[in-house]
């Protein structure tokens, strides 16, 4: 590989680690969000005729009945009840991550041997997840996630074509597997069970990976960034 093929592979996995960074982020703001909408009545003293201002001049305005209605939606909302806003702010996250995740594991890079170090014979399990992920919030277009076939039959058969078992356990313990990282306590991890042999179109994706497991794989792949480049930050200053 020659310095330029070298460089714009080094400038792929630099906007990918940075897409997992903002979605990371949007996930938290998005839920900071819903929260307050839930419990405030955001339609009361406050402006909703909102506009988008463009260089050219032009401006959108957005329609200000539709912000109400889903807002005065979410206000009466019980706070477990899962909202418009904030379904599509955790799926399009969850997307979002594990996309660019999967693009930054495909390139032969020090941030991918980082992660093979790390999880040493759970990283093609932690590939095969985050793939999955990927696949299905990219094809889904049901409210609830319905599986096809084409988004578990290309990651069965690269498990089958590596010999590996489809019956996948990952499991992580952030104080034995990314030290770097200040957990919240020694047992602070999640394991995640995925049996890509069993999986038939139709069945919901949240009954294969419950959200609580999206949350802590989107978690996961936000630390592997963290780490990463807080110990380059160590090697090169």
């Amino acid at each position: 590989m020659d310095f330029k093929e070298n460089s714009q592979m080094n400038n792929l996995v630099s906007d990918a680690l940075l897409l997992i960074e903002q979605n990371f982020y949007f996930l938290h703001i998005g839920e900071f969000f819903t929260t307050l909408s839930k419990r405030k009545n955001l339609t009361v003293n406050n402006n909703l005729g909102i506009k988008k201002y463009f260089e050219n001049e032009t401006i959108y305005h957005f329609n200000a009945n539709i912000i109400k209605e889903l807002l005065l939606d979410a206000k009466k909302s019980d706070v477990k009840q899962t909202i418009l806003f904030e379904y599509f702010v955790e799926f399009n996250a969850f997307r979002g991550i594990c996309m660019a995740m999967v693009e930054a594991l495909r390139l032969e890079t020090p941030f991918r041997n980082f992660i093979q170090d790390k999880l040493k014979d759970k990283f093609e399990d932690f590939f095969d997840i985050v793939s999955f992920i990927r696949n299905v919030l990219s094809h889904n277009i049901h409210a609830d996630i319905y599986l096809l076939e084409k988004d578990y039959a290309g990651t069965l058969k690269r498990i089958r074509r590596m010999n590996r078992d489809p019956n996948i356990f990952f499991n992580f313990l952030y104080s034995v597997n990314l030290p770097e990282i200040n957990s919240p306590s020694y047992e602070y991890g999640f394991s995640c069970n995925i049996n890509f042999e069993s999986l038939k179109e139709n069945k919901p994706f949240l009954e294969v990976i419950p959200l609580w497991e999206l949350m802590m794989i989107s978690e996961l792949c936000f630390n592997f960034v963290f780490a990463y480049k807080k110990v380059n930050i160590k090697l090169y200053y």
